[in-house]
């Protein structure tokens, strides 16, 4: 078995000089004295092992008014640490003013595969200078990786968006060829999200794929490239080919930690090589499995891995192990575990979780934002099948969003209840546990453009109050290490106003293989400002944190294009709503897939007449031309979802009606867009928020505002 040698030395750098009296330089030069500035990070070339030396040409620059030389007038002091294998060749003894000068560091090379590192410092008139200087070799049979955008799947529309990039490239660690195995597929699929940054160490998310199955089948199917995008972590997606489409949760050379270790090393080799990384250091590890990889995860689970598991996610995967997935929850490893009526694991997880009790950890057992984040382990049952137990809900996106990792863009909160007093409005939010997050900013806009900052509050923060006067949109934005304002992650955008009567549900919550691609969106705010006086929240808030619906006279729920794997409305939702219509509430219900998801079922098609005298019709009403007919007669004839709407939706639902039910807005094709039972309840075919014209989407709202409340 190859083994790659592991060496690291890292002395942080530090910045360039200072500026004038008031602490800003002019604009038209550089700062008074000397300076200068060196590379933070020295990446040298790639080598193959045996083949020689890697050396690289530095840029040392001096934007200051004086000459950069050693203290007291001596030559600058350059010192490498102390490994000889590294080297500093023709460095500069000054750099003029305004100047600039190369010089060169080589590395000699090494016989075995190595990642190893080392620190350059400077010492100068204007202060010492370091930086971190890296040097790769490779397995000489080690192929380059070509790497190839990825889009967003789903729609025409979705797959404008490019959410990472992809490679397959056969690796020599690979799980085979391996000794006593038939199985020869080296190849590996490398996927790096979209706004990937580079910190001191690099997070991998290594998944263990089932039985009868290639890699080429699975990744796609399972969409795990955009789970881990739609995630937000700063995770690399690593899947190696294991037994090819057999019934075997083999992983050859991956059964062993040391094998798993040089493996993941010489993934960090490739992304340098390729150019994805310029610090070449392995970070923590989420080890995830579906089905039969489950063998492979226990294995490396052994105390003797030189590699940090952070977490383990097992989709219908606990087949066996049970005592070794309990020790590493006991000794501070974090759990979840979905298992299925069909997939012959709900036994174990439920063993599982008796034998966790005993050990004093109590295993959550609801698949919530709460537990995911809190919990050491989560143990839950989920309706979906074999094959969808990494789809359902988003499982496998949701499970890695609420780890202990890092996000891209800082971390992907979710923003759960905007409301407001007759003079202050009050957020309140949940976070994933990022380790680079420094703050909060809520920002506010009246139109969803423009944002100015209300107020500021610490990391450890879950609410905000700010003052308000009237209607404004607003959304929280992480303050994080590393990122950028301007990149950085904001929540959904609610609306809030004194004194509402009108609450707006955001259940929107699908980023990936719909018309929609997007990790926040403003869709919410925009109806919401169109209702005027109304407070936000999440659907979370609602199932998972209680909030009361009774307080206001309307609800406007929406779900935007959810669909069956993301779930429209949950039984806990339907019974929400039945609870506050039964207390005398009024609600307005939209979004392009409810009737498709509940309509065939026996207790959703009972759910749609009960509330809203609705029978689903057909999921394509073929057109995305609507207009207001009986009772909304006043409505005239509007586009959605077309090129120019917030998203293109092409299934809006087209209804019936029985009972108490009336048709209030009429597709252009005949259909029902919208039907409902006055002073009580309406559903819309379509999501509001892709009506096009903003004064339209008012009229919409208001007159089914007074079909429900009149």
């Amino acid at each position: 078995m190859r083994r790659l040698i592991w060496v690291v030395t890292v002395v942080a750098s530090s910045g360039a000089g200072c500026g004038g009296d008031d602490g800003a330089p002019p604009v038209d030069a550089g700062p008074e004295g000397p300076a200068l500035e060196i590379p933070t990070i020295i990446a040298l070339p790639y080598v193959a092992a045996g083949a020689g030396a890697a050396s690289l040409e530095v840029t040392v620059t001096n934007p200051g008014t004086d000459d950069a030389t050693g203290p007291g007038g001596a030559d600058l002091g350059w010192q490498l640490g102390d490994d000889p294998a590294f080297t500093v060749e023709r460095a500069p003894p000054l750099v003029a003013a305004g100047g600039t000068a190369t010089m060169t560091v080589r590395w000699s090379g090494a016989a075995a595969p190595v990642i190893t590192g080392t620190s350059l410092t400077v010492d100068s008139n204007a202060g010492a200078r370091t930086a971190e200087v890296w040097a790769v070799a490779g397995d000489p049979t080690l192929p380059p990786a070509t790497f190839s955008p990825v889009m967003a799947s789903g729609t025409a529309e979705g797959a404008a968006v490019v959410i990472g990039e992809s490679a397959v490239v056969a690796l020599p660690t690979a799980p085979y060829p391996a000794t006593g195995q038939p199985w020869t597929d080296a190849r590996v699929h490398l996927f790096v999200p979209a706004g990937y940054r580079q910190r001191d160490a690099h997070d991998a998310v290594l998944h263990f794929h089932g039985h009868n199955t290639t890699i080429d089948a699975t990744v796609p199917a399972h969409r795990y490239r955009e789970q881990v995008w739609a995630s937000g972590v700063n995770a690399v997606l690593v899947v190696p080919q294991g037994p090819v489409n057999a019934a075997s949760g083999d992983f050859g050379k991956l059964g062993d930690p040391a094998g798993t270790e040089a493996f993941l090393h010489e993934v960090i080799t490739v992304l340098y090589r390729a150019g994805k990384l310029t610090r070449p250091v392995l970070g923590d590890v989420v080890l995830t499995s579906h089905s039969g990889g489950y063998i492979a995860v226990a294995a490396n689970l052994d105390d003797a891995a030189a590699f940090a598991v952070r977490q383990v996610d097992l989709f219908d995967s606990l087949y066996g192990y049970l005592a070794t997935y309990r020790d590493f929850v006991i000794g501070g490893g974090r759990l979840r575990s979905n298992y299925t009526a069909g997939g012959g694991t709900d036994t174990n997880n439920l063993s599982l979780a008796t034998m966790l009790g005993g050990a004093g950890i109590t295993a959550a057992t609801t698949f919530t934002q709460a537990a995911l984040r809190d919990a050491a382990a989560v143990i839950y049952f989920t309706a979906a099948s074999h094959g969808d137990a990494t789809r359902d809900d988003g499982a496998y996106a949701e499970m890695l969003r609420w780890t202990p990792l890092p996000g891209r863009r800082g971390p992907r909160a979710e923003l759960l209840t905007a409301t407001a007093t007759a003079t202050t409005a009050t957020v309140t939010w949940r976070s994933p546990p990022d380790p680079d997050l420094t703050g909060w900013r809520v920002e506010l806009s009246l139109d969803g453009l423009t944002w100015a900052t209300a107020t500021e509050v610490g990391a450890a923060a879950t609410a905000a109050t700010f003052p308000v006067t009237g209607a404004v949109r607003v959304r929280l934005v992480p303050i994080t290490i590393g990122v950028a304002d301007a990149v950085a992650l904001p929540t959904d955008t609610y609306a809030v106003a004194p004194d509402a009567a009108i609450l707006v549900v955001d259940g929107f919550d699908r980023a990936i293989d719909g018309s929609f691609s997007g990790l926040a969106h403003d869709l919410t705010g925009r109806v919401g400002q169109a209702a005027r006086l109304v407070h936000t929240i999440s659907n979370e808030a609602v199932i998972d944190g209680g909030f009361a619906l009774t307080p206001y006279r309307v609800v406007i729920w929406l779900v935007g294009d959810e669909s069956t794997d993301d779930h429209t409305f949950t039984a806990a939702e339907r019974a929400a709503v039945d609870t506050y219509l039964a207390g005398g509430g009024r609600v307005i219900i939209s979004g392009s897939e409810i009737g498709y998801e509940l309509g065939p079922t026996t207790a959703g098609g009972q759910w749609l007449a009960r509330v809203a005298g609705a029978v689903y019709a057909s999921d394509d009403a073929g057109t995305t031309i609507a207009s207001g007919t009986g009772a909304l007669s006043t409505v005239p004839a509007f586009a959605f979802g077309t090129a120019t709407a917030a998203y293109v939706e092409e299934y809006p639902d087209a209804y019936t009606i029985t009972g108490a039910g009336e048709v209030v807005l009429r597709y252009s094709t005949g259909g029902a867009a919208a039907v409902g039972v006055r002073g009580r309840a309406v559903i819309v075919g379509f999501p509001l928020e892709v009506i096009e014209q903003p004064g339209m989407l008012a009229k919409v709202i208001d007159e089914l505002r007074a079909f429900v409340d009149p």
